[in-house]
């Protein structure tokens, strides 16, 4: 039961990933979606070398590696975070 719920809520964390991510055009849906691509793609190598620094230090201070699923779940986080925040300065160029 408890891995059932672990999945689970890795499948969550994914999905807001995406959800945050999402960038929406009225034109088409495969805009959207090449938008969206384009986002992930201009924010990864952000997210994932802090995800680097992140999983480094929190491995220094433990000890012991992490499992993939925290990785992930961390590399999900920062990259909520900062699509959060590239949504915004995107908004705020194109709004004034």
């Amino acid at each position: 039961m408890h891995a059932i719920k672990k999945n689970i809520s890795l499948v969550a964390v994914i999905i807001t990933y995406l959800l945050f991510n999402f960038r929406y055009s009225p034109e088409s849906f495969a805009y959207s979606i090449k938008s969206t691509l384009i986002q992930i793609l201009i924010t990864s190598p952000f997210v994932i070398g802090l995800t680097i620094l992140v999983v480094s230090f929190m491995q220094r201070s433990s000890g012991e590696r992490l499992p993939w699923d925290r990785i992930i779940r961390i590399y999900c986080t920062l990259g909520i975070i900062i699509g959060f925040f590239y949504a915004l300065s995107e908004y705020w160029l194109t709004a004034h």
